[in-house]
């Protein structure tokens, strides 16, 4: 095929296509009406819709474990991490340790800064977020973890600790979600990255949606980077059932919903060996 007619075929658009659907609605312009109100607001309005909102999910029936705050200093090099970081395609069976695991949740999307005396409602996390409105949730699978049963929780930046939704294993629920289950049975931890699409569509419509879907990446090369300097390995995972998971971690799918899943684990014998994805 005559590449002018390769390019006529790219750019010709196709109705019945969700994307090109998604990514024309979601351009800003300086000429539509705002997508929340009937004004562009003044940064003194978005506070105040700000403070109607939560900041973190609240669990408050649910016991909660205090994380670690000393975590495994690095040892490593920027430079040897970052190119060191891959895919894994398996699994070692042996558990990580609970100061591991803190750590990845703390450098993924802690707090780093109080925003305390300022007119700021929020404080500040590790990674990027539009408008500082941090719409990410992270709840985790813990399989094999020393210090924590297996269970299901959910992970509260502020206040550094796990909420415990429910202390038993639940593998065998799981793994059908999964299009690639055998990859998931061996992982010591299965983080799910949801997010409260309301936290962040309400300043930016449409927009706000693009803006979710890049906080996922930032959270979640940081938990990539984290686990691999510490000797862990990681993979991100985009197959998976979406309803499913979504009923797994009490969520409603429209207004929350799980955007992103990882991996995190010892590497395999496979990875030892050098044989690595990307």
């Amino acid at each position: 095929m005559a590449l002018e007619a390769i390019d006529n075929l790219l750019l010709t658009s196709d109705n019945n296509a969700n994307w090109e659907l998604f990514h024309e609605n979601s351009k800003t312009s300086f000429v539509e009406p705002h997508p929340t109100f009937k004004l562009w607001p003044t940064d003194e309005v978005i506070v105040g819709h700000m403070n109607l909102l939560r900041r973190v999910k609240p669990f408050t029936d649910s016991p909660k474990i205090e994380l670690p705050r000393q975590v495994p200093a690095s040892t490593r090099s920027f430079d040897e991490v970052l190119f060191q970081r891959s895919t894994a395609r398996g699994f070692a069976p042996q558990p990580i340790r609970l100061e591991q695991l803190a750590k990845v949740l703390i450098m993924s999307y802690g707090v780093n800064r109080s925003n305390e005396g300022t007119i700021f409602p929020r404080p500040f996390r590790v990674i990027p977020s539009g408008g500082a409105l941090y719409p990410l949730e992270i709840f985790l699978h813990a399989g094999k973890v020393d210090g924590l049963a297996p269970g299901l929780y959910h992970y509260d930046p502020e206040d550094h600790n796990l909420d415990v939704l429910r202390d038993r294993d639940e593998s065998d629920r799981i793994l059908p979600l999964f299009v690639q289950q055998d990859l998931a049975r061996n992982a010591a931890a299965i983080l799910f990255i949801a997010a409260v699409f309301g936290r962040t569509v309400f300043k930016y419509g449409d927009r706000g949606y693009r803006f979710v879907l890049l906080e996922a990446g930032h959270l979640a090369q940081n938990a990539n980077l984290t686990a691999r300097e510490m000797g862990l390995t990681t993979t991100n995972i985009g197959g998976y059932a979406d309803r499913g998971v979504d009923r797994y971690l009490g969520l409603d799918g429209l207004n929350e919903s799980a955007i992103y899943l990882m991996l995190l684990g010892h590497p395999g014998k496979e990875e030892h060996t050098g044989h690595h994805g990307h």
